[in-house]
Formats: C-alpha cells, sequence, structure tokens
C-alpha cells in the first residue's frame, strides 16, 4: 500500500515527474507504475545522479542531481514511514520544512506569545552559513 503511495508521489504528483535519471527512465503508463510499486524494496543501492546545471536569479548556476525514478521513489517509500514518527515527537513549535505549516503560522505563534508581554524576537538570515564555515574552526583540540 505504502509503495503504490510512493510511486503515486513521484510519477504522477511530483513536478518533475517527466524528468528521468541517468538510465533515462519515467513512469508514465499505469503498468509501468503498478511494475515499479511490486520491484520497490528498500535495499539502500542507488544508482549515481543525472547532474544538470539550473540558472538563479542571480545568472549563476546551481548544480541539481537528478535521481532515477526508482530510487526516488524508494526516498518517498522511506520518508512516508519516517515522517509521521518524527512529527509526533517533534516539538509544537518547528516550523521549518514540514508540510501544513507556513510563515502565517509562525507569525501567528510569535504574535500570540508577545501579545501580554514583550519579548525579544531573534531573525537570523541563514544563507550561504555552510559555505562560509572555515573547517579549522570546526576542529576540536
Amino acid at each position: 500500500m505504502f509503495a503504490v503511495l510512493a510511486v503515486r508521489k513521484v510519477t504522477q504528483d511530483n513536478r518533475g515527474k517527466r524528468t528521468a535519471g541517468v538510465d533515462g527512465k519515467t513512469a508514465k503508463q499505469g503498468w509501468q507504475r503498478i511494475e515499479l510499486a511490486n520491484n520497490l524494496e528498500v535495499d539502500g543501492k542507488a544508482l549515481p545522479l543525472r547532474r544538470v546545471e539550473i540558472p538563479k536569479p542571480n545568472g549563476k548556476l546551481r548544480p541539481l542531481g537528478i535521481p532515477v525514478i526508482k530510487d526516488r521513489a524508494k526516498q518517498e517509500l522511506v520518508k512516508g514511514s519516517i515522517q509521521p514518527i518524527y512529527f509526533a515527537l517533534a516539538e509544537p513549535n518547528v516550523y521549518g520544512f514540514r508540510p501544513a505549516r507556513s510563515i502565517h503560522d509562525v507569525i501567528e505563534a510569535i504574535f500570540n506569545s508577545i501579545v501580554n508581554k514583550p519579548k525579544y524576537v531573534l531573525e537570523a538570515d541563514l544563507t550561504g552559513f555552510f559555505n562560509n564555515i572555515v573547517p579549522k574552526a570546526m576542529t576540536s583540540k
């Protein structure tokens, strides 16, 4: 059942459903999707990524790795299995990268926490943070 949902998500719902990986395969036909779902096995082995570069707004290029359709379905299967557990254990005030949570939810939570008593609100922009870490500074003595 979960395999069928994972295959549907990557072959029908996803914007990149027609984008092939290094094997050149997609699953456009119903029989191809059924075959993919029946043979879907999380075995830890993945094919290499197809590397393409997409333009960024600043004119530079960003490398993008495209997995084969089978590997995308495996990733979705694992995500669908782990995500409910994570959400049950996650802090209620965590909003980043969570479905059904938006910037509007964050604004509402902040407003509700400061409406009666003023508090400090800190904002940070982490754009490019990991690109600028000096490796020597991260090593311990």
